[in-house]
């Protein structure tokens, strides 16, 4: 049985993201076309003890004229968080939801064609506007009441689409940490240098670099040692040439002159 500073370990390891924008609002293809996670744990009776996903529907159709007519800088790729001082009404709780299954009633009006018009929020008038019908639209949401996600729901979001897992200094506030395997699709000419840091983070314990940096450091201890991986992992990770054989992306002259000046950026990236 894990100790008492083990499961301390394990709940700081499970602090949120905060409310946050990964991808370029202007651009939203540049990097990142979208982001998806599988659900691998049963869901607790109270979401948020245990940093399940929310978001905030509807912003990704209208990022962009927000950004417009709020006067602030759009998000341009990577983490952007949300903040008190530019996006108070943007962090405003009645405006996220709880990720969830979608009710059958709301599949049933679908294949009538009878789902509600899309969100005014694209087209509102002023700030005020976009934050008024996205506000409607997640009440609308929450009055669905969709089940919560099991293990094997596959969820899929754009890229523009604020989220959060919960606060940054959050821990887990339930007895059995949340598991998901997140899905990062990114563009094959912008993964190589990514894929050196993953690499490198696997050999000697540290997070990615976009991690909080609060966690970085958690698990690079003495003690750590990277857990064996299968032919499909070794693949997954980019050792060596991959699938190059086999007619994937891991092949070619110009794929593995960038993986090798990737590797020179992170020493530790090389080894499996």
């Amino acid at each position: 049985m894990a100790s008492s500073a083990e499961h301390r370990s394990i709940f700081k390891l499970q602090g949120g993201t905060g409310k946050h924008v990964d991808g370029d609002v202007l651009d939203p293809l540049q990097c990142r076309p979208f982001q998806a996670l599988v659900q691998l744990s049963p869901p607790p009776r109270d979401p948020g003890a245990q940093g399940s996903l929310k978001v905030l529907p509807g912003f990704h159709a209208a990022s962009a004229h927000f950004f417009e007519v709020s006067g602030l800088p759009p998000p341009a790729g990577g983490f952007t968080p949300l903040t008190e001082h530019d996006h108070p009404d943007l962090i405003d709780e009645e405006l996220w939801t709880p990720v969830a299954r979608l009710p059958a009633r709301w599949r049933d009006k679908h294949s009538r064609g009878e789902l509600p018009a899309p969100s005014a929020a694209p087209s509102a008038r002023g700030r005020a506007g976009v934050v008024k019908a996205l506000r409607g639209l997640a009440a609308e949401l929450r009055a669905l009441e969709g089940a919560p996600l099991q293990p094997g729901d596959y969820v899929i979001w754009d890229t523009r689409l604020p989220h959060t897992t919960g606060d940054p200094d959050a821990l887990c506030g339930h007895e059995r940490p949340r598991q998901v395997f997140y899905c990062a699709y990114t563009l094959a000419a912008e993964c190589v240098a990514l894929s050196a840091e993953q690499r490198s983070c696997r050999a000697t314990g540290l997070h990615t670099s976009w991690a909080p940096t609060a966690q970085r450091h958690d698990e690079a201890t003495a003690s750590y040692v990277p857990a064996p991986l299968s032919e499909l992992g070794r693949a997954l990770y980019g050792y060596g040439d991959g699938w190059a054989g086999r007619g994937g992306a891991g092949g070619g002259r110009e794929a593995r002159a960038a993986r090798r000046r990737a590797e020179q950026a992170h020493p530790h990236a090389a080894s499996g």
